[in-house]
């Protein structure tokens, strides 16, 4: 029996992996003023070394999740683990924002509305993509 084609998924996985590479090496690069833009003028007060070092480190653990989606863009059956990974991921980062929103203050340097509709976002995100992942049944004829 043939593979499944997985075509849209396989174009996703690609572009996400694309955009989180372009990311990641924007923050691996980045500077102080440049990281003070992004965050929408924050105080100065909230901006510092450490925040540098910390957005340094997670462009680098966005490089390698940018290559894990490449790689599993090749062949989304056998890296169905890579997808679900994804997914799961997706919906923490939907959850995490909303709880920094309740605890923190955080309204007082970037709006609430965005912070709602970047959570949504991943949450439609983490949708499509477990509407496109393979399913057993599939894994099950391909191996056969």
């Amino acid at each position: 029996m043939a593979k499944p084609p997985y075509r849209a998924l396989r174009i996703l996985l690609r572009i996400l992996a694309v955009l989180l590479a372009f990311g990641s090496f924007v923050m691996i690069f980045s500077n102080m003023p440049l990281v003070v833009r992004v965050f929408m003028q924050p105080p100065e007060a909230e901006m510092s070394t450490l925040l540098l070092f910390l957005v340094k480190e997670m462009g680098g653990i966005m490089a390698m999740l940018a290559a894990l989606l490449w790689f599993a863009s090749r062949d989304p059956l056998r890296n169905v683990a890579v997808i679900d990974a994804l997914i799961v991921g997706l919906l923490v980062l939907s959850v995490t924002p909303l709880i920094s929103l309740a605890t923190l203050p955080i309204r007082e340097i970037y709006p609430a509305y965005l912070i709602w509709g970047r959570s949504l976002v991943r949450l439609v995100i983490a949708g499509v993509f477990y509407f496109l992942r393979p399913r057993s049944a599939d894994s099950a004829a391909w191996r056969a």
